[in-house]
């Protein structure tokens, strides 16, 4: 008697290995989620230092073109003022017209271009560029600058250094303060933000004069 013949019976998945199965591309998806989560941020952070470092480098170069735009009647002065043991300080382009010329300063009064770092309760510096008439200046020296009511632009936020240093030729030396008694032919400035391991800083020729600076307050170190 012959057996009769058996049919192969389709082996599917059990339930314990379609567990198993979604479970395993789960947390594949996860991870690869995860992966492409962290690169985004990655490059979201790289962009933002790459845009930062923009920001400063162009910055550098519109206070070069600033400094360069003088001619012999242009001059510089340099004042200063203590606040809680800070040394805010400003420092101007005079009879410099196209100096920082962000549309403001195309009046035919303005004579004088002030850059401003002051110091903020947080202990960051506001950064400014203010567009002064000679009535302005005048209030602004009258009120020691605690009263600045000229038109400004707002510069780089958050910084934690502004600082100024004047070449001296004649005794070959950089110097922190302005007191009229020699003309820089170089000027350099060191600027730095929150996250930057070392201040940026450049060197612009000038070609103007100098007319000192203010008597009050100590002079911000290099």
């Amino acid at each position: 008697m012959m057996a009769a013949p058996q049919t192969k019976r389709s082996r599917g998945f059990t339930l314990l290995e379609m567990i198993l199965s979604i479970s395993i591309f789960l947390l594949l998806m996860t991870a690869a989620f995860s992966l492409v989560g962290a690169t985004s941020e990655l490059m979201t952070e790289v962009s933002e230092v790459q845009n930062a470092s923009a920001v400063r480098l162009r910055f550098m170069e519109v206070c070069r073109t600033a400094f360069e735009s003088a001619d012999y009647s242009s001059s510089l002065e340099f004042h200063y003022t203590d606040s809680s043991a800070k040394v805010n300080t400003y420092l101007s382009l005079v009879s410099t017209p196209s100096a920082f010329d962000f549309g403001v300063n195309l009046e035919d009064e303005i004579d004088r271009v002030v850059l401003a770092a002051e110091f903020l309760p947080d202990g960051f510096l506001r950064s400014r560029v203010y567009y002064m008439t000679a009535y302005d200046w005048e209030d602004a020296l009258q009120s020691g600058f605690t009263e600045i009511r000229a038109p400004y632009v707002e510069l780089i936020p958050r910084m934690s250094q502004l600082s100024w240093t004047f070449y001296n030729q004649r005794t070959e030396e950089w110097l922190p303060v302005l007191d009229g008694s020699f003309e820089p032919s170089l000027v350099k400035l060191k600027i730095r933000v929150v996250g930057d391991a070392v201040p940026l800083e450049s060197a612009f020729y000038f070609i103007g004069g100098s007319s000192g600076g203010f008597p009050g307050g100590s002079p911000l170190r290099p």
